[in-house]
């Protein structure tokens, strides 16, 4: 049988076992390493209610700050797929692994096989797409 990813779908680096959580949205027990996870920061109150609260204060701005909300939130994989959390990749999209902590002088070498992660990608610097001019001249 191939294989079909290089770390099986987990995360778990020779561990064993790794303990469950449920899914946010299904409540099914998946992995916790191979479950989706995004952390998820929100402001508590909407910016137009915020204006009025900041006004109605006795506290100075500077001072004082608006709670936030921290979630984080994990997905099982079937369902991060169906709500679009994640999508389905191509055999060559597969390889290409995303990073989001890299040394800025390292960049330009990120272009092969890493891509930054939450940044839109250019077509032409695709390495994995073959030239139309290197076709036509084989």
């Amino acid at each position: 049988m191939p294989k079909k990813r290089r770390n099986n779908g987990r995360n778990k680096n020779n561990k064993g076992n790794s303990i469950g959580v449920h899914c946010n949205n299904c409540t099914r027990l998946c992995p916790k390493d191979k479950a989706i996870k995004r952390f998820i920061i929100k402001n508590m109150v909407d910016s137009s209610s915020k204006k009025d609260i900041e006004d109605a204060s006795a506290y100075n701005e500077e001072n004082s700050a608006m709670p936030k909300l921290f979630v984080k939130n994990q997905w099982c994989v079937a369902c991060a797929i169906h709500a679009r959390i994640v999508r389905v990749r191509s055999t060559e999209d597969k390889r290409v692994r995303f990073v989001s902590k890299y040394r800025p002088d390292q960049k330009n070498e990120l272009t092969k096989l890493y891509r930054i992660a939450n940044q839109k990608f250019v077509e032409s610097n695709n390495p994995f797409k073959k030239n139309e001019e290197e076709e036509e001249t084989n």
